[in-house]
């Protein structure tokens, strides 16, 4: 039987455990989430004993007994729920009382808010998962690339402004080159640089 308290254990622990610090370099999200679960189930198995326990232990009052018979006569023999339903509630609202009821109330509705924040931790995981594994794709992609224009003499260099130009490294220092419609000069230590519209050199970062 899933109850309200079992929910409150289950969603502290996940909200807790999605939250647990990681290392950037190490953090495998697929493991992380299905450990989390994992532990999340383990969590909510022992609450669930402890419930049991207390409800089957309460079963035997007296007091409760008279409260379930009064509560079957109201609903003319049909009650919407078992004896032991009803035991649990009767616990978990301190015998059906005015401050029992509002506290049940109050709890539920921080069990709601655990259990959205504990689902949305759980989807940015995952989230972060796939961004993680996309930059690795794209990343071997880009080094790959990289790679064939090395083959073919060439490497990646950005100008100031953001912009990525492919051009041969195998110029030697102290050169000016005119190349695709624009002027480059490369300087005794081998470090390129753009000539821009206004006459002025810019210097390049250097390939990938």
């Amino acid at each position: 039987m899933k109850t309200p308290m079992t929910l409150a254990a289950a969603a502290a622990a996940f909200a807790a455990l999605m939250t647990a610090a990681v290392p950037a370099q190490a953090q495998d999200y697929g493991a992380m989430i299905q450990q989390s679960m994992a532990r999340m189930n383990a969590i909510v198995g022992q609450a669930e004993q402890r419930v049991n326990g207390a409800v089957q232990q309460r079963m035997q009052d007296p007091a409760v007994q008279a409260a379930w018979q009064q509560y079957v006569a109201r609903s003319g023999g049909r009650p919407s729920m078992n004896y032991a339903t009803f035991t649990y509630y009767y616990i978990y609202t301190n015998g059906f009382s005015a401050g029992g009821m509002a506290h049940m109330r109050a709890t539920e509705s921080g069990i709601q808010q655990r259990e959205m924040q504990s689902w949305q931790g759980l989807r940015q995981a995952e989230a972060q998962r796939g961004a993680a594994q996309q930059q690795q794709r794209d990343a071997y992609f880009a080094n790959q690339q990289e790679a064939g224009r090395g083959l073919m003499g060439q490497s990646t260099y950005t100008a100031p402004n953001g912009y990525r130009l492919q051009l041969p490294h195998t110029w030697q220092p102290n050169t000016t080159v005119q190349y695709q419609g624009a002027n480059y000069h490369v300087d005794a230590g081998g470090r390129y640089y753009v000539q821009g519209n206004d006459g002025w050199w810019y210097p390049l970062a250097g390939s990938r």
